[in-house]
């Protein structure tokens, strides 16, 4: 199965940004115990190569490790030297796009219109990034994939557990959750249970 299939089958996509290197291996294992098969680690972050190539070499075939705030054809490089399965950005640079395109790893670019969804899918987006997703709420994504439900979206930003499933039923493939799924306390108190017992929240188990 590609990774882009893989992703597909990935309703919750974790965004790890900034979060503390020494704690990072125990937030992705409550991440996977919790049932999460893909993560994004943001390029803004401390380390964020090294904590690429660690999950992937501790969860090798059992978790899809991509790269977040890919920006730049060097961010780029970065990400796929440390490893990373599928990139992605919060915006649309179609000189990134291109490049990633090159390099046949799936890229997911950041759109905010319909526009932006059919010029990323014909660039060759493997699929798109709805950012930020709340501030359009569901209801968009149901109405625009009535004429562009070839576009596979991924949404991201201020989603909430209680707002989780409405995208979803609306037609969104994945949704990308930060801070809010991975919270302070957690981390701060390396509540790593509790991390896990929050991300079955949110897959509804």
């Amino acid at each position: 199965m590609s990774v882009l299939d893989q992703l597909k089958d990935c309703p919750i996509i974790p965004v790890l940004r900034k979060i503390p290197y020494e704690k990072s291996a125990g937030i992705i294992q409550a991440l996977y115990e919790g049932g999460i098969r893909a993560v994004e680690i943001t390029m803004d972050s401390e380390n964020a190569e090294a904590m690429i190539r660690e999950a992937l070499d501790r969860f090798s075939g059992k978790l899809l490790v991509g790269a977040g705030t890919v920006l730049t054809i060097a961010d780029c490089d970065r990400a796929m030297d440390a490893g990373a399965q599928f990139l992605v950005a919060p915006n649309f640079n179609s000189d990134v796009l291109a490049y990633a395109v090159e390099k046949n790893v799936p890229f997911i670019p950041g759109v905010f219109t319909p526009s932006e969804m059919v010029l990323a899918d014909q660039a060759g987006a493997a699929m798109v990034k709805l950012f930020p997703a709340s501030t359009l709420g569901p209801g968009f994504i149901k109405d625009v994939k009535g004429p562009l439900g070839h576009i596979d979206i991924l949404t991201t930003g201020g989603i909430t557990k209680e707002t989780v499933k409405s995208y979803l039923d609306a037609g969104a493939v994945s949704v990308g959750a930060g801070s809010a799924l991975v919270r302070k306390e957690f981390v701060e108190r390396e509540d790593w249970p509790g991390l896990s017992a929050e991300v079955r929240g949110w897959l509804g188990g």
